[in-house]
């Protein structure tokens, strides 16, 4: 072998090693991104009723990643921002039917079903945001041992915080809903669960 094909060989091999550690890097960069995700718990079993009358409950999670939160329609504080920052979520996916959306109102005793359906028509433009009411017991019971949010002085001692489940009913993580940044953080970590399949 001449010392140009020798040289080549050597350059071939370099070429490789470079790329097989440019492909370990990248691999380990979107690890990292998963493990920033972490496993806070599963979703337990729940029932409760959409604004349009369907009952919907764990089971419709399967399959799907999900963005909860807790509101109320009287709310003038924090509600009305975190609902804006919901519906830009729902805008920026509208394109996948993987992502579902779910509001439950810590207020049952006002926030009937055609109020949720009236509050609905303010901030969603598809279907996959669900209102949801329930007995305030189970929606206390949810809060604090489903999600681990504080659910105290309801129906304005709700949890500003939206929550991440995955599609096989793990809770992933939390952000607060009325900030912006979080907002952002929360889109990067749907787009990596959806890569994730």
């Amino acid at each position: 072998m001449n010392s140009l094909n020798k040289i080549l060989v050597i350059a071939f091999f370099f070429i490789l090693m470079l790329g097989s550690f440019g492909f370990y890097v990248i691999d380990k960069a979107v690890k990292s991104r998963e493990d920033n995700i972490p496993f806070k718990g599963k979703v337990p079993p729940f029932s409760l009723t959409n604004f349009d009358g369907s009952i919907i409950t764990e089971e419709q999670l399967s399959n799907k990643i999900s963005i909860f939160s807790f509101i109320f329609t009287q709310c003038e504080g924090a509600c009305p921002i975190m609902s804006e920052n919901m519906s830009t979520l729902q805008q920026r996916f509208a394109l996948s039917d993987e992502i579902q959306f779910l509001s439950i109102t810590t207020d049952p005793d006002f926030d009937s079903l055609e109020v949720l359906s009236k509050y609905s028509s303010n901030y969603s433009n598809n279907d996959n945001w669900f209102f949801l009411r329930g007995d305030i017991l189970d929606i206390i019971e949810l809060s604090e041992k489903g999600f681990f949010l504080n659910a105290q002085l309801l129906p304005a001692g709700h949890s500003l915080n939206f929550v991440l489940v995955d599609k096989n009913l793990n809770i992933r993580k939390f952000y607060k809903g009325d900030e912006e940044s979080n907002i952002f953080e929360l889109q990067h970590d749907i787009v990596t669960l959806l890569e994730q399949g």
